[in-house]
C-alpha cells in the first residue's frame, strides 16, 4: 500500500508509462513484418488470411495502447507538479470526455490504473510478436 500524500507516486507512474515509447517502437517494427508478410505471396489458406488479419488489430490495439500511455504520462507529470488540484483534474477531464464528474480518486487507485496500462501494451504487443511468428513459421 503507498502512503496516499505520496507526490512521488505520479513521477515513478510518468517514468513507466513514458517508457511505453520502447514498446512502442518494437510494436512499430512488428508492423512493418507483418505489413512485409503480407506483401509476400503466401498460401491462400484462410489460417494465413485470418493471422494477418490478427496481427495488423493487434497492431491497432498496441497503437492505441500507445497513445493512451503518452496522453496518460503528460496527465501524471500535471499532477506531480500540482498534485493538490487532483479533484478540478478530474472535473475538467470529465467535462472535455462530456461526462459526469467522476468521484475522488486516490493517488494509489491513479497508480493501479496506470500500471494496468502498462501491462496491458506489454501483453498486446507480446500477443502482436507471437501472431507475427506464427505467420512466419505457418505462412511458409
Amino acid at each position: 500500500m503507498l502512503p496516499p500524500e505520496n507526490p512521488l507516486i505520479y513521477r515513478v507512474t510518468q517514468g513507466f508509462l513514458r517508457a511505453g515509447r520502447v514498446l512502442d517502437g518494437a510494436s512499430s517494427v512488428l508492423l512493418l513484418g507483418t505489413l512485409g508478410q503480407a506483401l509476400l505471396p503466401l498460401p491462400a489458406g484462410p489460417g494465413v488470411v485470418i493471422g494477418l488479419v490478427g496481427a495488423l488489430l493487434l497492431a491497432a490495439l498496441a497503437k492505441y495502447y500507445a497513445w493512451r500511455m503518452a496522453l496518460d504520462a503528460e496527465f501524471f507529470a500535471l499532477l506531480h507538479e500540482q498534485h493538490e488540484v487532483t479533484a478540478d483534474f478530474d472535473a475538467t477531464l470529465a467535462k472535455f470526455l462530456g461526462r459526469p464528474a467522476p468521484p475522488p480518486r486516490t493517488p494509489e487507485s491513479r497508480w493501479r490504473g496506470g500500471r494496468q496500462l502498462v501491462m496491458r501494451q506489454a501483453l498486446v504487443v507480446a500477443a502482436q510478436l507471437l501472431a507475427l511468428g506464427t505467420l512466419l513459421i505457418w505462412g511458409r
